[in-house]
């Protein structure tokens, strides 16, 4: 029983995955975002988060995201799902994480019985953990194929059409160092070189001053 409610689900994602656009009415501006759209100063080793959200859209039933990155600067860590259709009604969550290619591809769909209206409105699809491995910049990009919303529309599943995406990007340029140096010891660095540079200019300074002759 619990493989045929298995084989049911990967099922479901398989169909939610790959309908093409059918008669589903598009609401006017339905957008799929990155928020926040920009991360800057991000240390090598630390982690950020990244939320997926969905605007004015009417009777989702099931959607799919999946997001690029540059695997040499970035390493998705994990991802939980959002409450815009849970909160409707139990859902299949699914995701297939792939840091050495670069991408996320994350899914949800109502679980049957379907409710008897789709989610509608604005809210958080899911977010995303991302961990830095090195210095440099990446794009948070929307894979137009791999990202879609779909609905049901007289008890079949459709594509809702004129999607739009906002992508997100990263920016760690110096990894928080300069030239190997931690940012942090730059002030104390520079401080000392200061220091030194009056203590030579004193020195110099007293030997130049004339001698008195007896």
């Amino acid at each position: 029983m619990e493989h045929k409610s298995k084989l049911a689900c990967l099922l479901l994602f398989c169909v939610f995955g790959f309908m093409v656009v059918g008669p589903a009415h598009a609401s006017p501006g339905v957008r799929v975002a990155i928020e926040p759209s920009e991360v800057k100063d991000v240390s090598v080793g630390a982690t950020f988060v990244v939320n997926v959200t969905v605007t004015d859209v009417n009777e989702v039933y099931g959607w799919q995201v999946n997001v690029t990155f540059s695997p040499q600067v970035l390493n998705v860590e994990s991802t939980s799902e959002g409450p815009f259709m849970k909160q409707l009604n139990e859902t299949v969550f699914m995701k297939k994480i792939e840091n050495t290619r670069g991408y996320a591809l994350i899914s949800a769909s109502f679980k049957p019985p379907y409710p008897a209206s789709g989610a509608s409105g604005n809210g958080l699809l899911c977010n995303i953990t991302f961990s830095v491995k090195s210095s440099g910049s990446s794009s948070l990009h929307f894979d137009s194929d791999g990202t879609k919303l779909n609905t049901i529309v007289g008890g079949s599943v459709y594509r809702i059409p004129d999607l739009s995406t906002a992508d997100g990007s990263f920016g760690n340029p110096s990894g928080g160092r300069l030239s190997g140096i931690p940012l942090e010891w730059i002030g104390g660095i520079v401080a000392v070189v200061a220091v030194s540079g009056i203590v030579v200019l004193m020195l110099l300074r007293r030997r130049k001053r004339p001698r008195l002759r007896r």
